[in-house]
């Protein structure tokens, strides 16, 4: 193939990440919309319970749980409860809507340095394919598709490479958790059996840890199934990520469960462990999903030869 064709594959490449990111973009409006809401609800249920939330924004866990209880020994009433699991969605919230509102930021900065390549596309076609695409018959109509379908290919395939990458990146996150949740697990025992102030602060501390990488790995989640969802709508194909939006709910449920079972981290544990089970899985689908393409796109190819060939 010339340069030119590779030019034509580049500008068409572009055209469709444009239509990729304007999905995004709109996709990634709703999606904010709905966290701000979720943000105001659970900032208002705080205010009714009177807790200053000004306070708890940069609190650990461990300072979180103390100053709602009163002291450690203190039973988990319902109520109390209730605020504990209130403040850790509030804190998820806020953080998300900073995530998507900087993301929806990047996303505009993205699409400006695209430009316009449905003309370049178009100027390019024209000047060296002109006598094809002009023929009045099958055969141009045809070469026009398949040139379109060919970049198409091209770009879905590049789009299945990222999204396997952004696979791994959630994993490696949800691996992170999993490590620190094991971690305090370990401390947990040693607290049981007379542990004392030094075990219980280190269970803590990586209590706190993995909540951090499930917020990252929450952030990286709503990409991942953003991504695939695009990716089934081209080439109508059900891969997609079950409960990977509610991830961190879910997660932050499971804490609070888990968090006056000293040996026992097994709620916030189970949680992460499915979730990496499913991202394997989907990883997984979408290599299957990218041979297929690659071996489309070849065929497809070969069809474009033939036609430039005897044209």
């Amino acid at each position: 193939m010339d340069e030119l064709y590779q030019q034509l594959m580049i500008e068409q490449e572009k055209k469709y990440k444009l239509k990729r990111y304007l999905e995004q973009e709109t996709q990634l409006k709703e999606q904010l919309e709905e966290m701000r809401a979720q943000e105001r609800k659970w900032y208002h249920h705080l205010q009714e319970e009177k807790i200053d939330v000004e306070k708890l924004e940069s609190f650990h866990i461990a300072n979180l749980f103390y100053q709602v209880l009163g002291k450690k020994e203190e039973k988990l009433s319902k109520e109390k409860e209730e605020v504990i699991r209130s403040t850790l969605r509030y804190e998820e919230a806020q953080a998300s809507v900073k995530d998507m509102e900087e993301e929806l930021k990047e996303l505009t900065e993205k699409m400006k340095e695209l430009g316009d390549p449905e003309n370049r596309y178009k100027e390019l076609l024209h000047s060296k394919y002109e006598r094809i695409v002009q023929l009045d018959n099958e055969e141009g109509k045809k070469a026009t598709q398949l040139l379109e379908q060919l970049g198409e290919l091209q770009a879905e395939e590049k789009e299945i490479n990222e999204a396997i990458d952004a696979g791994y990146k959630v994993n490696a996150c949800l691996q992170s958790a999993s490590a620190s949740l094991d971690k305090a697990k370990n401390w947990g025992t040693v607290d049981m059996v007379g542990g004392g102030l030094i075990s219980t602060s280190i269970k803590h501390s990586h209590i706190d840890d993995a909540k951090k990488s499930t917020h990252e790995a929450q952030r990286l989640l709503r990409k991942f199934s953003n991504e695939l969802s695009d990716i089934g709508q081209s080439f109508d194909n059900q891969i997609e990520i079950s409960g990977s939006l509610t991830f961190a709910d879910y997660f932050l449920d499971g804490l609070v469960m888990d968090w006056f079972v000293q040996d026992k981290i097994n709620h916030s544990l189970n949680e992460v462990e499915e979730m990496k089970r499913k991202v394997a899985n989907t990883i997984s689908e979408l290599k299957d999903l990218k041979q297929d393409i690659a071996s489309l796109g070849d065929a497809t190819k070969e069809k474009w030869e033939t036609i430039i060939l005897h044209a």
